[in-house]
């Protein structure tokens, strides 16, 4: 039986989504709740990874698990919660076809990135947006936002080290609102490499400031050349909006 779940947390706290050895993340809870739930190893497989601090509004997971019946969907996300801490949360459980894959078969994802602007920090918000003290020429963020739209290499918009093969991505929109003193930036893509979301709002934010050019950006985008300057944003104003399949 293949399992599908909506969850949602608030990152603060975790080194991340992705299991590991030493550190507290995201699926290590909730694979250790599953599997006190049901007596065996349970791999728990997510749409992607978030890292430390990223918060997830909606992540997709799925697990298989045998010699289940009668399986209460509403049964198992109420269990799980009632397990896990209050900074995870599961909104939905349901039974999917076997080949269904959280991270395979996504074909969208959007990330929200979340901007106030004022003076001193909110502590009650501290670690849900990045405060910044002067207000943002919304119409310079647009005009570099429409260049990231399309297929690209994004090469220079990954954190140092990626492994990955394929750095190819396509990005189908790029929004940018204001509402008073908050902004929100949500991209939507058929992926993402590792830090790049929080690369490119750098660039938009160092290219407002005039630290960097238009041409510079369009040079890094082709592959031509790096950014003289990168600013990767900090995680606690990043969030996983959504997951189409």
């Amino acid at each position: 039986m293949n399992i599908k779940m909506h969850i949602e947390y608030i990152g603060t706290e975790f080194c991340g989504w992705q299991k590991q050895a030493k550190n507290k993340t995201v699926q290590n809870e909730i694979e250790k709740k599953l599997e006190l739930i049901y007596k065996t190893k349970i791999i728990l497989l997510g749409s992607g990874r978030t890292d430390s601090g990223v918060h997830g509004l909606n992540q997709v997971a799925n697990f298989h698990i045998n010699n289940i019946t009668n399986f209460n969907p509403m049964a198992l996300k109420n269990k799980l919660n009632s397990l896990l801490e209050n900074n995870i949360r599961i909104n939905h459980c349901i039974k999917v076809d076997d080949n269904f894959h959280a991270q395979h078969s996504c074909k969208k994802k959007t990330y929200l990135y979340k901007i106030k602007i004022m003076e001193e920090c909110n502590v009650f918000e501290i670690d849900r947006f990045l405060y910044i003290k002067k207000d943002l020429n919304i119409k310079k963020l647009r005009e570099l936002a429409k260049l990231f739209v399309g297929e690209h290499n994004f090469i220079n918009f990954c954190k140092t080290g990626y492994s990955g093969k394929d750095t190819i991505r396509k990005i189908y929109s790029f929004t940018i609102i204001k509402r008073k003193n908050f902004i929100e930036l949500k991209i939507t893509g058929n992926g993402f490499l590792r830090g790049m979301v929080r690369l490119i709002i750098g660039a938009l934010i160092n290219y407002e400031k005039n630290l960097i050019s238009k041409n510079e950006v369009i040079r890094a985008i082709k592959n031509k050349s790096k950014l003289k300057i990168n600013l990767s944003v900090p995680a606690c104003g990043l969030y996983l909006y959504d997951v189409k399949y």
